[in-house]
């Protein structure tokens, strides 16, 4: 076979490939050059999850979500932007061909402006008739960075999984190979993380169109007034919080459980038959006016950014990208035209000015926004009147990606996704619950705690491998200082008090992991995964030259820097 012309790195430190020839091209350079070699998608992944290693005497980059540029140096990192296409191969029944660039659904970060909903799989699959089984909570990943990271929806009925029907990846040696659901090796190919390969083209048999109907309501975590028993077995005429996750077929909760706020969001959907005529009331996450939306989104943003940080200074250069996002938002909601730029301008002006107000009053007088914090959350969040339930029926590319509204600037939002068998759910539960009353800020931290499910998987590291699971992100405002993964960080007491109280747990690959006591915590996911011998044995072979492998997974997976 003739390799392509070897794609030029762009500007953006990114080789963009066409085909399929020049990814092989790039692999192959990366072996015969001893350089590492990592493919992006929507850049929802700890950036050190996703990009190579720095060059020699290079800083290396922010553990962080959302970041949009590789390190600098020699290696190679990939963006699919221009390798997107999909292909229908039997439209009667569903079946598809994607090349691995192409979008969930839109993703308004895209750095290369590529992305749109009318290119992104969903919306070409609706057109037709068609969707996926499930969806994550947003829907801007690449095909392939979804199905590499393991991510998934909340729903113990459905999962992508059933979708998906084969795949191409080209190994360390440049060979492209296709894996169908009948290969042995399909369970550790799908969800690898990067290491067994770089996805070159995706084949799924999607599912028959169907419309999603449902409800979000927020009620007090008191027993009494809770429809869920959050901490107990359940009763006659209320659910225990595993068997509420059992029986509703998509689902998510956010507790917030401070002190004099405790209160959950309960939201759960359904399928409905796609009606003829449809008028679709979609999932507001916020406001359903753009403007105000993003003004809520500021307001959020100061709020938590205030919370989690302790020097005036400090708080106020982490919020200018935030003003500078809402001022983008801003001119886009008016027409993106002159005089849409002239007002974004003013209107960003002013409220940065009251912005400035509030942070300095309140960063100086610090103990009044902690004392205000009730009251704060009960107006961002408030309790939901009787008969007043926000119901929605929505396409389900539009509204089963419930986070979709959030921006990921605004609304920053970074966490360690805990899978734990649904078994132990009640024992989960009860951990929590007594750390969050003793603990108080240090264990509740001043944002809210997302719960939900999972099915069961048959792909060798899944945090779900054979196995439901009762999932519990613990969530971190980027802005916040500090860093929540070390070892006296925000999130290590809840893994360091679920490995005390024996509640075996997995985490989400592309999320927080510990960065401390590498060696321990290596061997701690050796020990959850029955087949890890066999996935790495199988790395070893299609990747003989370790370019696919860096430090953070080196230290991660080995518990070792990369030799």
């Amino acid at each position: 076979m003739t390799l392509s012309p070897l794609p030029t790195k762009g500007e953006d430190g990114f080789y963009h490939p066409t085909t399929e020839n020049e990814i092989i091209a790039l692999v192959k350079k990366a072996g015969n050059e001893s350089l590492e070699i990592r493919c992006r998608g929507a850049a929802h992944s700890m950036s050190r999850a996703i990009y190579t290693d720095p060059g020699q005497g290079e800083k290396p980059l922010p553990n962080e979500v959302s970041e949009q540029k590789p390190p600098k140096g020699p290696n190679l990192n990939v963006m699919f932007d221009q390798y997107m296409a999909l292909t229908w191969i039997d439209e009667k029944k569903g079946i598809i061909e994607v090349e691995a660039g192409i979008h969930l659904g839109y993703d308004p970060e895209d750095p290369t402006g590529t992305s749109t909903l009318e290119n992104s799989l969903l919306y070409q699959a609706f057109v037709k008739g068609f969707t996926l089984s499930d969806l994550g909570g947003i829907s801007h990943q690449t095909v392939s960075g979804f199905l590499m990271t393991g991510s998934s929806g909340g729903s113990l009925w459905y999962s992508i999984d059933e979708n998906l029907l084969a795949l191409s990846i080209i190994d360390g040696n440049g060979t492209a190979e296709w894996f169908t659901k009948e290969s042995e090796e399909f369970g550790a190919i799908v969800l690898s993380l990067g290491l067994l390969g770089i996805v070159s083209k995706v084949r799924l048999q999607l599912t028959p169109i169907f419309n999603i109907y449902g409800q979000q309501i927020t009620y007090p975590t008191s027993p009494a007034d809770c429809p869920i028993d959050l901490f107990g077995a359940g009763s006659a005429g209320k659910l225990s919080m595993e068997n509420f996750l059992k029986q509703t077929p998509y689902s998510r909760i956010l507790w917030w459980p401070q002190e004099k706020v405790e209160r959950v969001v309960i939201w759960e959907a359904s399928r409905g038959t796609a009606m003829p005529v449809f008028d679709p009331a979609p999932y507001e996450e916020f406001a359903d006016n753009n403007f105000i939306t993003n003004v809520e989104q500021l307001g959020a943003s100061m709020i938590f950014t205030m919370l989690g940080n302790s020097k005036f200074g400090i708080v106020w250069k982490k919020l200018q990208p935030s003003f500078a996002e809402f001022r983008r938002l801003t001119e886009l909601s008016w027409g993106g035209k002159f005089f849409a730029k002239l007002m974004a301008v003013l209107v960003t002006g002013i409220l940065k000015v009251i912005g400035f107000l509030l942070t300095l009053f309140f960063m100086t007088f610090k103990g009044l926004l902690d004392a205000l914090y009730p009251t704060v959350i009960d107006a961002l969040q408030p309790l939901t009147k009787k008969g007043k339930a926000q119901l929605f029926m929505d396409y389900t590319y539009s509204s089963l990606p419930m986070d979709n509204g959030a921006n990921d600037i605004l609304m920053g939002t970074e966490f360690t996704e805990i899978w734990i068998p649904l078994t132990d759910t009640q024992r989960a539960m009860d951990l929590l619950d007594k750390m969050f009353k003793e603990g108080k800020f240090k264990a509740t931290g001043y944002y809210s705690t997302e719960l939900y499910a999972g099915k069961q998987s048959s792909y060798w590291l899944s945090p779900s491998f054979e196995r439901d699971v009762f999932r519990i992100d613990f969530f971190w405002f980027s802005t916040n200082e500090g860093n929540p993964a070390a070892k006296d960080g925000f999130f290590s007491q809840f893994w360091e008090a679920l490995k005390d109280e024996n509640i075996s747990f997995r985490l989400h690959w592309a999320k927080f992991l510990p960065e401390y006591d590498f060696e321990k915590w290596a061997a701690y996911f050796k020990e959850q995964y029955p087949r890890w011998d066999d996935f790495m044995r199988l790395r070893e072979r299609r990747d003989p030259q370790n370019i696919f492998l860096t430090n953070y997974w080196s230290r991660h997976l080995f518990g070792k820097e990369k030799s």
